[in-house]
């Protein structure tokens, strides 16, 4: 039997975990709390004064362990006591958890599955209140930690998040608004295989590439795509998502070149990119905004930039 690592952020006290908790010492891993008991809200501050960020699980309790982030949100959004910021950091804890796992481990069906429960309670969540978007967008990586693999998890919860909110902007159906909250958490999972010297490049402005880097890194999409499309348990919808998410309407886009989109398509895209700007090159909403008015007019819909415009300045992103 093995361990599997939980961060911490995702635990909440007063709620019954449904698995035993093990904390890492230097030589051995210590029994922490028992899974028919809670954490008390004073064990959990304890543990991230020591900034103690993650804790173990053995690996067949998984299962409950999905249960209990889904019972923490469920209670979580409905206490009216906890502020918008609270809430946030509990969504973000869980997403970022299901990236990280998604970079870790792509290939498997647990992965899979942890992102489709967390797109769905990621809908669930920013349905019930618009001001947990922005929450999840403020959040900042803890310091220390502010690291690319640590962004790049970001830029996976917060894409999902935006194609989530913005496809509802757009009345696209629910089944849409499902398979955009899973394709924007694994759109980058071709991060996961990139040799640890070449991983910079997801970090990196594409006009400041050499040659080599750009082809280099302009191979992500396929190589996402690869990863599940062998997977019977796999939606054959979001591995196309994976594949065309850095694809544009002008044909400027890769690894296809395609020149018309679906509307999922269209709102993956632009989701990325704008993320992308914000999260991986640390550029400002204005500045992105600029960059759409002079460069992306023809690499998407005038109606969509202009709606993605309004529902950005709505959300206060």
């Amino acid at each position: 039997m093995g361990f599997l690592p939980i961060r911490l952020s995702t635990l909440k006290g007063s709620i019954q975990l449904g698995f035993d908790v093990y904390v890492q010492l230097p030589h051995k891993l210590l029994l922490f709390a028992r899974g028919d008991d809670d954490i008390e809200d004073h064990r959990i501050k304890s543990l991230k004064k020591k900034k103690v960020r993650k804790l173990y699980i053995h690996d067949d309790q998984e299962s409950f362990y999905q249960q209990y982030i889904d019972r923490c949100l469920q209670e979580t959004m409905n206490d009216d006591s906890i502020s918008v910021e609270d809430k946030a950091g509990i969504v973000v804890g869980a997403g970022e958890a299901t990236a990280e796992r998604i970079y870790e481990d792509p290939h498997s069906k647990k992965s899979y599955d942890a992102a489709q429960s967390t797109a769905t309670n990621l809908i669930q969540a920013l349905g019930q209140n618009d001001a947990i978007l922005k929450g999840i967008f403020d959040h900042k990586i803890e310091e220390g930690h502010d690291t690319l693999d640590a962004r790049m998890q970001k830029h996976a919860l917060n894409t999902s998040s935006l194609c989530i909110s913005f496809a509802e902007y757009q009345k696209c159906e629910r089944a849409s608004v499902e398979l955009l909250g899973v394709a924007g958490l694994f759109h980058d999972v071709a991060y996961s295989q990139y040799a640890a010297e070449d991983k910079y490049l997801f970090g990196k402005e594409m006009k400041d590439m050499e040659a080599n880097e750009l082809t280099k890194y302009k191979e992500h999409p396929k190589i996402g795509a690869e990863i599940l499309q062998d997977k019977d348990f796999a939606n054959k919808a979001i591995i196309e998502l994976i594949m065309s998410h850095e694809e544009k309407l002008s044909g400027n886009g890769y690894p296809q070149k395609l020149q018309t989109l679906t509307k999922e398509q269209e709102i993956l895209s632009i989701c990325c990119f704008y993320d992308r700007e914000l999260t991986l090159l640390g550029k400002s909403r204005e500045a992105v905004f600029e960059d759409f008015s002079l460069n992306q007019i023809g690499n998407y819909n005038l109606e969509t930039i202009k709606a993605f415009k309004s529902f950005v300045k709505k959300a206060g992103l």
